[in-house]
């Protein structure tokens, strides 16, 4: 008799225990400067993504924090390390799917080159970039293909923050920042540069972004009820809203 409720005792404490682990705050985090989707304010990462993922999860019981962990390779390497749980959108790299599940898609992401104002180049292709000079972020993947090529026929400078490449174009050091679209003109407008940069039409790819949870995180079975609601809310216009309220008046791209 003793010896069954002892059991029973620990039966309970155990099934306290997993509810109690299964009810922790998620913690969410991004990449630090890349408006409108995700961006630093204070100790939060704060946009349309981490909105999105607050209203995924918040539907499925689960309290979202969304924090700033630091720059995006470190942001990274903590999704790896599963200390942080999701990434409210990143894109889809074979390095990446090694620790992380991947969601479907729910918004395309532009990536263009700035260059100095009057400093604009004939750009159409890739291979236009060999002799040229450019500046890129470190940590930053702008697809799997364009990565594979800046790593096999480009040299370019790797900088911690958007500040400095925009000070490296300032001085002429360099021809090319390669950046989001939409970040660039966020970045631009809030620090009133666009009479010393200009921004390449054509884009150099448009990647789709995707929320991902760390495969070492207990919310990782959680998946598939996360792209039934992101299906949902695209649908019905509920991410698009919430990415417009974000951006400079651009409308939100759509996923194919």
């Amino acid at each position: 008799m003793v010896m069954s409720i002892v059991v029973l005792v620990i039966l309970i404490a155990l099934f306290s225990s997993s509810k109690s682990s299964q009810r922790k705050d998620l913690i969410a985090s991004g990449h630090p400067a890349w408006a409108p989707i995700m961006y630093q304010k204070g100790d939060k990462i704060e946009g349309a993504g981490p909105e999105i993922v607050t209203k995924v999860f918040s539907d499925l019981g689960i309290k979202v924090d969304s924090l700033y962990e630091g720059s995006w390779d470190v942001v990274q390497e903590k999704a790896k390390a599963g200390t942080v749980d999701v990434l409210v959108a990143a894109y889809k790299t074979a390095e990446r799917e090694a620790y992380m599940e991947y969601s479907i898609p729910y918004t395309v992401d532009p990536v263009v080159l700035v260059v100095k104002k009057g400093k604009a180049f004939s750009y159409d292709k890739w291979e236009d970039l060999v002799t040229k000079k450019g500046v890129v972020t470190t940590g930053d993947s702008y697809g799997q293909e364009f990565d594979a090529f800046i790593k096999e026929k480009l040299n370019p400078t790797k900088v911690a923050t958007t500040g400095e490449a925009f000070a490296l174009l300032n001085k002429g050091e360099v021809d090319y920042f390669v950046y989001a679209l939409y970040s660039a003109q966020k970045y631009i407008s809030e620090n009133k540069i666009s009479d010393q940069v200009d921004i390449i039409s054509k884009y150099v790819s448009s990647e789709k972004f995707y929320m991902t949870i760390s495969k070492k995180s207990s919310f990782v079975n959680r998946m598939s009820e996360v792209n039934t609601l992101l299906q949902k809310y695209s649908e019905d216009g509920t991410i698009g809203s919430i990415i417009q309220k974000y951006d400079l008046g651009t409308s939100s791209p759509k996923v194919n």
